[in-house]
């Protein structure tokens, strides 16, 4: 399992006009991860699944609009799914978010 995020227009960088492909290719390559260690792990019946955790405060995130136990939420019930019941997806809020 492994955590991916989108940024908003509010984040500091983009509001400094620093560009963000270069964070869209590390999240879109951790996606990308994901599916590959799905296929590749699908025949032990491993699931790999990828997950954004939502806007979670933290003292790098003070503008953070969720607990810590709210982010982890997605986690935590992946984490509980029965192996190989979904594999190769990326979530966020329990939902599969298409990319």
């Amino acid at each position: 399992r492994s955590t991916a995020s989108a940024p908003g227009p509010d984040w500091p960088h983009v509001q400094k006009g620093w560009a963000n492909h270069a964070y869209g290719i590390a999240k879109m390559s951790q996606v990308a991860l994901t599916k590959i260690y799905a296929r590749t792990l699908a025949p032990r019946n491993i699931s790999s699944n990828c997950l954004c955790p939502g806007s979670v405060s933290t003292d790098m995130n003070p503008r953070g609009h969720l607990t810590a136990a709210e982010g982890a939420d997605t986690a935590v019930w992946l984490a509980c799914l029965p192996p190989g019941t979904v594999t190769g997806q990326f979530f966020k809020q329990r939902q599969a978010v298409t990319w």
